[in-house]
């Protein structure tokens, strides 16, 4: 499948940062928040949250993950009355995963992750995890 990103140019792009902009502007004048208490709500400069809005500066997942919680709207308001071409390339298929490709489909994997998960501290989550690496890379070496 062709990226969609790879294929649109830089003013495609440009148009959809500036549609997210006013989208968040809109929702924001809405609910009657300043720039700057939005601004400080995600530990960002003033400044910075002007460029979002303005769409001169391109918002990051995270961040649009934390408007969309402060301003209570799904993530998804954002790209709401996009005109039809800037859509078309935020509707590309996602790819599904067959139940034959999803490995969480196996018990064992479930209960590997469950454990892992519970394991106190990400300082030792982070070594087993390091552990895993290497024993797959020597698995694959041999």
């Amino acid at each position: 499948m062709q990226n969609k990103q790879q294929s649109m140019t830089r003013e495609e792009v440009r148009e959809i940062d500036s549609h997210v902009g006013r989208r968040l502007r809109l929702r924001r004048i809405t609910m009657d928040f300043s720039q700057t208490y939005l601004a400080d709500q995600v530990g960002l400069s003033f400044q910075q949250f002007q460029k979002y809005e303005k769409g001169a500066n391109r918002i990051s997942a995270s961040k649009l993950h934390d408007f969309a919680r402060l301003l209570d709207v799904p993530v998804s308001f954002f790209f709401d009355d996009m005109p039809g071409d800037m859509k078309a390339a935020s509707l590309a298929d996602t790819p599904s995963i067959d139940a034959d490709e999803n490995p969480f489909e196996d018990p064992q994997i479930r209960a590997f992750v469950q454990a892992y998960q519970s394991l106190p501290g990400a300082g030792l989550r982070r070594a087993i995890f390091q552990a895993v690496k290497a024993v797959a890379r020597q698995n694959q070496a041999d």
